[in-house]
C-alpha cells in the first residue's frame, strides 16, 4: 500500500471517528517490536552543533517500523518530527535544559513576579531555533515514505511547573497573583508557539498528523496538551488557576487533544468538560490499574469524550465489548505483526465505521 492510499484510508476512518455523534467507532495504532538502531544518548550528544546527525539517527530509528507496517492497515501514518526528550515542550520559553540519557528537562528560571513580566517569546530562543531547524531538515530530506507530524506542547500549568519549578504548588497559597499572571502569559505564549509548529508541519487532507498518536486529526486541533502538574494539586486549585486559562486557550482553536494520567482522577471530570475536547488520552501509570481493565472508572470520569487508551492486544480482546460503548483510539502493544493484523481485523469487525 502506497503512502497516498494509506493517507486516504486513515483520513476516512478518522474523519468518521471525530464527526460521529454516537459511540462505537474504534481506531487502532499497533505497536510492534522491531529491531532498529539505538538513538544516541542525549547527554553525550551536541544537539546544537550536530543536529543533522541527531535527526538522521531519528529517521534511521523509525524507518524499520514504517517498513514493517507498510501493509498493515491500522489508523496511523509513518510520521516524524523533531524530538529531544521532553524539554522542547517548554524550553522554547527561554529555559536552559538539563540533558539526560533518554530525555531532557528544563531548568526553572522564573523566580519572582518581575521574571513573569519580562517573559518573552521570540524566535531567538535556542530551543525554538533547534525545533525550527529540525523541521527544516526533515522537510529537506522528505520523500514519499513519511509525513512531518506535529510535536505539540503542554498546558499552561505544566509549563509553569517546568519553568517555575515545584514552588508553583506553594505559590497557589502564598503568591496566587504570580500564578495567575504566569498562566495568562503562558496562554499567550502557547498560541504563538503553536502557530509556528503548525506552519512547520504537513497539512494532510485538511488535517494534521500528531506524533503522539501517529493518527490524523482535523486542522485547528490544539495538542497534545498535558497537565501532569494537576495530579499534584487539589481539584480546587486546578479549577481556580488552570481551568480558566485552558478554557480561554481552547476558545482560539477548533478542538483539543489532551493527555492525563490514570493515577489520580480528582481533576479529570472538570478538565474533560473543556470546550472542543476532541480526544482525551488516559495514560497508564505503574501503580494504577491499567485503563482497559478499569473502563468503568475511566468512563465515569471522562464524560462523553473520545478517548485515547493504551493496552496490550490481549486486554483489547478481553474488553472489546466494553470498548464499543465509547469512541476509542487504541494504542496497542502487539506481540508481532501477525498479532497486529488479527487485532486490526477484530476492531474493523466491531467498529461502527466500515470502510468499503
Amino acid at each position: 500500500m502506497g503512502l497516498s492510499e494509506q493517507i486516504h484510508r486513515v483520513v476516512r476512518r478518522a474523519s468518521a471517528f471525530y464527526q460521529s455523534p454516537t459511540p462505537g467507532h474504534l481506531l487502532i495504532h499497533c505497536e510492534i517490536p522491531v529491531e532498529r538502531p539505538p538513538l544516541p544518548p542525549l547527554n553525550d550528544f551536541d544537539l546544537h552543533g550536530r543536529l543533522d546527525k541527531w535527526m538522521q539517527a531519528l529517521l534511521a530509528y523509525y524507518r524499520p517500523l514504517w517498513e514493517l507496517k507498510k501493509d498493515l492497515d491500522d489508523d496511523t501514518l509513518p510520521n516524524i518530527c523533531p524530538w529531544f526528550g521532553i524539554a522542547e515542550h517548554s524550553a522554547w520559553t527561554g529555559a536552559e535544559v538539563h540533558l539526560q540519557e533518554t530525555t531532557s528537562l528544563p531548568i526553572p528560571f522564573i523566580h519572582n513576579i518581575e521574571d513573569v513580566e519580562n517573559l518573552a517569546f521570540t524566535p531567538d530562543q535556542p530551543w525554538y531555533r533547534l525545533m525550527k531547524r529540525g523541521y527544516e531538515l526533515l522537510r529537506r530530506w522528505q520523500d514519499d515514505t513519511y509525513v512531518i507530524s506535529l510535536r505539540g506542547t503542554m498546558a499552561p500549568l505544566d509549563i509553569a511547573n517546568a519553568i517555575r519549578g515545584n514552588d508553583i504548588f506553594t505559590d497557589f497559597v502564598l503568591q496566587p497573583e504570580l500564578v495567575h499572571r504566569l498562566l495568562a502569559r503562558l496562554c499567550q505564549g502557547i498560541r504563538w508557539y503553536f502557530d509556528q509548529l503548525i506552519g512547520w508541519t504537513d497539512r494532510v487532507e485538511g488535517g494534521t498528523v500528531f506524533w503522539i498518536t501517529g493518527g490524523w486529526m482535523p486542522f485547528g486541533t490544539l495538542g497534545h496538551l498535558s497537565n501532569d502538574a494537576a495530579l499534584l494539586c487539589s481539584a480546587e486549585c486546578y479549577e481556580t488557576f488552570s481551568y480558566p486559562v485552558e478554557t480561554e486557550l481552547a476558545r482560539h482553536y477548533k478542538g483539543l487533544l489532551y493527555h492525563v494520567h490514570n493515577e489520580k482522577w480528582h481533576y479529570v471530570p472538570k478538565l474533560a468538560s473543556l470546550p472542543g475536547m476532541r480526544l482525551l488520552e488516559v495514560s497508564n501509570d505503574p501503580n494504577a490499574l491499567p485503563s482497559l481493565e478499569n473502563l468503568e472508572t475511566v468512563y465515569r470520569h471522562t464524560g462523553n469524550c473520545n478517548l485515547l487508551l493504551h493496552g496490550t492486544s490481549d486486554q483489547v480482546r478481553a474488553h472489546i465489548g466494553e470498548l464499543t460503548q465509547r469512541n476509542v483510539f487504541l494504542q496497542v502493544a502487539c506481540r508481532d505483526k501477525a498479532d497486529a493484523r488479527d487485532l486490526v481485523q477484530l476492531l474493523r469487525s466491531q467498529s461502527a465505521f466500515k470502510l468499503e
